[in-house]
This record gives C-alpha cells, structure tokens and sequence, in this order.
C-alpha cells in the first residue's frame, strides 16, 4: 500500500464530506474511529439504518467511489459500487441514516 497516496485519497474524501457536514454529522461519526485504508478511508456510524463500519475507497481503474458497509463485528454486509464523487454523500446517507418513513 503506497501509503501517501492513500493518506491524499482519504483527504479528499474527508474534504467531500466537509462540503455537507449536518448530512455527514447525521450518520453519527466517531471521530476517533478514522482511519486510513487501501485508497480510502474508514469510519465508525451510528445511523438510524446501520451501526458499524463504512469504508469508502476510490476505484482508480473508474475513477468511482465504494462504499462498504461492515458489521461491528467486522463482516461486510453490503457494498455499493461506481458512486459518482456527486453522489457520494446521498448514497452514505441513505445506506447510513435515510428511510422512507424518516
């Protein structure tokens, strides 16, 4: 793992999730759960629909997002490919927080 390179991707995909913080703040971050992985990162949720892991990564080959979400108990449940960097947020939130009832 080229680890600067993949401490500049999660950079940029923290910076995605300044640009709407009370969305991202709704999701329940723990702050001190990031943390750098393979081109991405990964963070701790207490949403409304999952509590876990998310773990997003950059597929470089498409120049798309994953979104992967993993069990306290670290099995993956469920993992959402070719996000557009646009829709990044949504996809979390309504993978995180949002249902239709909400």
């Amino acid at each position: 793992m080229d680890e600067e390179y993949s401490k500049e991707i999660a950079g940029y995909i923290l910076s995605i999730f300044r640009s709407n913080p009370f969305v991202v703040m709704s999701w329940g971050i723990n702050p001190a759960s990031i943390t750098i992985v393979e081109v991405g990162v990964k963070f701790h949720v207490q949403g409304f629909i999952h509590t876990g892991y998310v773990q997003v990564v950059l597929n470089e080959g498409e120049d798309l997002f994953e979104v992967t979400l993993i069990s306290e108990e670290g099995e993956t449940l469920k993992t959402i490919e070719h996000i557009f960097v646009d829709n990044l947020i949504c996809v979390i939130d309504e993978a995180v927080e949002k249902c239709e009832n909400y």
